[in-house]
């Protein structure tokens, strides 16, 4: 039923439902806690993804790596980068260890609003952290590279080289 409403985009119904839950929690109820957080992450609702989050622990739920994971990726997605790191940083210090999905949503989603520094430090802390890179970040460090190559042309003056442009 749950996942209907979030497929749906019904989540008054879905909020309802997790409403009637009562005050105890089960790893049940923890599973569709998530599955609405990546819904609303989905559709870029991170402000209600987070009161969702909020309403869990009121409840005594806690918190796990697939809910920080989506909630760091909601709120990059919104622009909201400084919450996602700090979102991050509250992961870390509750103890949960950070994975190559952690990583890859840090890295694409500083890629993509231009914080190439900061990027490339999250790529270094997962190297560090021995986490081997995969097929997700590839695709994500090949972008980092035409963004880092979109600059050096920009510094240049130059427009890049665009390989549709055949003469």
């Amino acid at each position: 039923m749950m996942t209907s409403f979030v497929k749906k985009g019904y989540f008054n119904e879905a909020w309802g439902v997790l409403s009637e839950m009562g005050e105890k929690l089960c790893p049940a109820d923890i599973a569709t806690y998530n599955l609405v957080i990546q819904g609303l992450g989905k559709m870029g609702r991170a402000d209600l993804a987070s009161a969702v989050l909020d309403q869990l622990v009121k409840q005594g739920g806690y918190l796990d790596i697939v809910m920080y994971n989506t909630l760091i990726n909601a709120l990059g997605k919104a622009g909201r980068i400084e919450e996602a790191n700090q979102m991050f940083g509250q992961m870390r210090q509750s103890g949960i260890n950070t994975d190559i999905i952690t990583f890859n949503i840090l890295i694409e989603i500083h890629s993509k609003s231009g914080r190439l520094k900061e990027a490339y430090k999250f790529l270094k802390m997962m190297l560090d952290a021995g986490c081997a890179p995969n097929h997700v970040t590839d695709t994500i460090l090949n972008f980092l590279e035409k963004e880092i190559e979109k600059l050096r042309y920009q510094k240049a003056s130059i427009k890049p080289k665009n390989k549709d442009d055949a003469t």
